[in-house]
């Protein structure tokens, strides 16, 4: 038995790219094993070398994260694990929590083979675990969740591991409801991330062929804007462009219908245009890309000097199969990344590495589409259509205006394509009551960026 887990430590050590947390990690599972070699069959005796381990310096720590390693690499004894882990546990499972969040945010991938068909075995552990834990009701556990969510890749349904993790997540809270309703007291933000990332998700499984898993994210999503939308609205105004892109699916026709309709079913919301009001934060336009795939993207536009980029941007496509159709609705989450939640200091835009504007036009030219061309210029002007400049950040609509600006006369078809888009929205979108209001705000926004950029 030990030889056989110590080899499955060894096959774990593709968790990480950092070699000193796997070897410890594997000396914690090692003296883990000692210690049940030692006491044999006799539980009494074990229980009682795990809490005099836990009394060592550091031994507590050392002993949870044998055990959560155990869990990932020993299917048939996980159970025993957890018990164990149950019983030794004395800092309320902070420690456990905070590495189940490393894992779930950075090692993930590293978790199965590179383009792999199917689920490991060490990913489907990772979420047995976080299931029995939500079961627990352990303080903390919805970071891990908000965490796996981020790693349902948009765009992407060729995945089968992709498909697998929304399919368990979307089961996962479809079955704790009430550990949902919970979480609201606690002030965790996990409703408004599952409702997020489930109603961006829906748009991809619009096929048949998917009939089934986008029925129970319709079903998730739509009992949790009824019953909680107050947590969902503080998402911002992106939780109404989530909402327009599945409006025509059924399900959400009917909730769509009653927003712009009937707004006061929902908790006392008059208008609309409140939403509209409220900035998207940052958190959650950056949780519908991957940690891996922000990382890179940044990486372009922090450290890619212009002119430079184009084997970047060609290695990006393929890691993340941008040219796809499908992957269209990843490309609007890109843009919305962008726009919206990483604004560089003035060091950054002053100095020749590759600028958001830049960024912006080549991933406008990564679609084809006509509904899809659309949908990813609302992308880019959504927050032009409610900004203010008292609550509003000029970051958010600089990438667009200076794509505008660097296209003339280079590119002069960019320009007069963007600038079409823009005056046909203002007259548009949103009804004649907010023409008017649009219009103003297009003036306030375009001598924003003319006084921001006088300023550089």
């Amino acid at each position: 038995m030990f030889q056989v887990c110590c080899a499955r430590a060894v096959c774990l050590c593709r968790l990480t790219s950092a070699m000193m947390l796997a070897k410890v990690w594997i000396g914690d599972f090692k003296e883990f094993e000692e210690v049940l070699l030692k006491a044999g069959k006799d539980d009494e005796m074990v229980q009682a070398e795990l809490h005099e381990k836990c009394q060592q310096p550091a031994g507590h720590q050392h002993m949870i994260q044998a055990l959560i390693f155990g869990m990932i690499c020993d299917r048939q004894r996980c159970k025993e694990m957890l018990r164990y882990l149950t019983l030794i546990v004395k800092d309320n499972y902070q420690h456990c929590i905070k590495q189940l969040v490393v894992l779930a945010h950075d090692k993930w991938p590293k978790m199965n083979d590179r383009n792999a068909t199917a689920t490991s075995q060490q990913q489907m552990q990772l979420l047995w675990l976080v299931k029995e834990l939500v079961a627990l009701k352990v303080a903390g556990i919805d970071k891990v969740c908000v965490s796996l969510l981020r790693q349902i890749q948009g765009g992407n349904v060729k995945s089968a591991p992709n498909r697998w993790l929304a399919g368990v997540m979307c089961s996962l809270f479809q079955e704790n409801k009430l550990w949902l309703k919970e979480q609201v007291q606690a002030e965790s933000r996990i409703i408004a991330h599952v409702f997020y990332t489930f109603t961006r998700l829906v748009a991809d499984h619009i096929d048949h062929k998917f009939d089934k898993m986008r029925r129970q994210e319709v079903q998730l999503c739509c009992e949790l804007f009824q019953e909680h939308f107050a947590e969902c609205s503080a998402i911002g105004r992106d939780v109404v462009r989530a909402l327009q892109d599945v409006s025509k699916v059924d399900g959400f026709d009917k909730l769509w219908h009653a927003l712009l309709n009937n707004p006061g079913k929902f908790a006392g919301l008059s208008d609309i245009s409140e939403v509209f009001n409220v900035k998207t934060s940052p958190e959650f336009l950056r949780s519908r890309l991957t940690p891996e795939m922000e990382k890179q993207i940044v990486f372009i536009m922090q450290h890619v000097k212009m002119g430079q980029q184009q084997r970047y941007q060609r290695w990006f496509m393929t890691k993340w199969d941008l040219s796809s159709p499908e992957a269209e609705t990843l490309i609007a989450d890109l843009l919305r990344f962008v726009c919206g939640a990483h604004h560089p200091p003035n060091q950054v835009i002053r100095s020749d590495v590759v600028q958001r504007w830049a960024v912006v036009g080549w991933l406008l030219k990564c679609v084809k589409s006509p509904v899809g061309l659309a949908n990813i210029k609302l992308a880019i002007f959504y927050d032009w259509l409610f900004y203010k400049e008292k609550y509003d950040s000029v970051m958010n609509i600089e990438p667009a205006a200076l794509l505008i600006w660097k296209s003339t006369p280079k590119w002069i078809d960019i320009t007069v394509d963007l600038v079409e888009f823009l005056l046909a929205i203002a007259d548009k979108w949103g009804g004649d009551r907010y023409h008017r209001c649009m219009c103003l705000r297009m003036h306030t926004y375009v001598s924003a960026c003319v006084h921001a950029h006088a300023h550089l």
